[in-house]
């Protein structure tokens, strides 16, 4: 791909700064502008922005098909549930976080995934988890609260009171679609929910932090009410090959933390995020641990939007002499694992993988591939795996070094890129595993 085409990602980096802006700028709108998300990775009314940014070829009956069913998908967070220890607790900070069962220990603790820290080591932390499985544990300590969405109770009158308002209260087409999505119905139930433990006396809040609706609206929330406390984001996910969704807003965290160098300078230069409000420090979710290893594996992305591309990219490759797929193993993604397009894409891929003829070159043992847009990429080539990524848009999905200044970009066919680091720990830092007694150097 030409040095033009990687710097056009950078530009419409900045086209779309300059969009988030001019919707910020009118103090009416600020309120309704932290319901605007932008992911590549999940279809949403801010995947449709982007791709109409890009200029691609869009399925106009398709997408908006998608946005509705986003939409509607909203009414099961109509009903949530809040399970917490009938224990006293005194907190000067908050962590918000997500978690399944498997997360908590026997003896009521939590094993947080993205700080890499247990809640006994938090001895003036309250936890707010965002529950993720159905089955809730029945032992939690006194500084844990659990937060779940109970999907198989839905309040119909709940959700449509909150699409009428919306549809009264329009002022702003931009802003209308993302403000009915459920992403932001989610976002206004959790505030809701838990306003009454954002007391004024909070000194600290730290987020795995992705711009999302419902993070947006807690810290325009604090901001508003004019609560001093210091609200602090961990990026925890890899550098993307697109990071639209961490453009710097007017309501934004006081502080981010990011895991390298690389990462550091992006931030700065493309998403306009404040020097001061810049640390780097090392990974607390990814580690320096030698027994994972991302060698030998096919990765699904969230959601597959172009299976022929993918299927032709994948036919390419096993009709190459530079490498053999015998015994790779598919990993889907936890979120999609289960559904219907998934599973049969999946046994199509594997009769395409079955039918590999025997080659003389050796099974490419330390190669995985990678399909879409996925931040995985940059983890697997900082544990020193080879990397081939399978791109169902091009121009989105591939990594520019004119953004992640550390990285090599090659192409070997129409969709199929390979990838090489020039130095290792400058786009994620793999930290250590230790026991904390503060977060980031903040007290907890």
């Amino acid at each position: 791909m030409s040095k033009d085409l990687l710097r056009f990602k950078a530009i419409k980096l900045r086209e779309l700064a300059k969009r988030i802006d001019l919707i910020e700028k009118k103090n009416s709108n600020l309120e309704n502008a932290q319901n605007v998300y932008f992911p590549t990775f999940s279809d949403s009314i801010g995947l449709f922005q982007i791709f109409r940014l890009f200029k691609f070829k869009i399925n106009y009956f398709n997408f908006y098909i998608k946005i509705m069913k986003n939409t509607f998908s909203g009414i099961f967070f109509s009903c949530s549930r809040i399970y917490k220890n009938k224990k006293k607790f005194n907190y000067d900070n908050i962590i918000f976080t997500w978690a399944n069962f498997k997360n908590f220990n026997q003896n009521g603790s939590l094993d947080d995934r993205y700080f890499n820290i247990n809640s006994r080591q938090t001895q003036s932390t309250l936890w707010i988890v965002i529950y993720l499985d159905a089955k809730v544990p029945k032992i939690f300590d006194k500084n844990i609260l659990i937060y779940k969405n109970e999907k198989k109770k839905i309040q119909i009158l709940k959700f449509i009171n909150f699409i009428v308002k919306k549809v009264w209260s329009f002022k702003n087409f931009g802003l209308f679609f993302h403000n009915i999505s459920n992403f932001s119905f989610f976002g206004n139930n959790f505030l809701n929910d838990i306003k009454d433990y954002l007391k004024p006396e909070i000194k600290k809040i730290f987020f795995p932090f992705e711009y999302q609706p419902f993070q947006n609206r807690l810290i325009y929330y604090l901001k508003m009410t004019n609560n001093n406390a210091k609200v602090i984001g961990y990026i925890h996910a890899p550098p993307l090959s697109f990071p639209s969704n961490y453009i710097h807003r007017r309501v934004s965290p006081d502080e981010i933390i990011v895991n390298g160098e690389d990462q550091a300078i992006c931030f700065k230069k493309f998403l306009n995020w404040p020097n001061k409000k810049i640390r780097v420090k090392p990974s607390t979710r990814f580690l320096k641990n030698k027994k994972i290893s991302m060698s030998n594996n096919i990765y699904f992305p969230m959601t597959i939007r172009n299976e022929k591309d993918i299927y032709d990219s994948f036919t390419y490759i096993i009709n190459s002499s530079n490498y053999c797929l015998n015994g790779i193993k598919i990993k889907k993604h936890p979120i999609s694992a289960k559904e219907k397009k998934i599973i049969k894409f999946e046994k199509k891929l594997k009769k395409l993988l079955s039918s590999e003829k025997k080659k003389k070159i050796k099974n490419n043992k330390n190669l995985s591939i990678f399909i879409g847009s996925t931040g995985a990429i940059i983890e697997a080539l900082e544990r020193g795996t080879k990397v081939l990524q399978i791109c169902e848009f091009p121009l989105l999905d591939v990594y520019s070094n004119e953004l992640w200044k550390n990285i090599i970009v090659n192409r070997i066919a129409k969709n199929i890129f390979t990838y090489k680091l020039k130095k290792k720990g400058r786009l994620i830092r793999l930290g250590d595993l230790q026991k904390r007694k503060t977060l980031y150097g903040y007290k907890i």
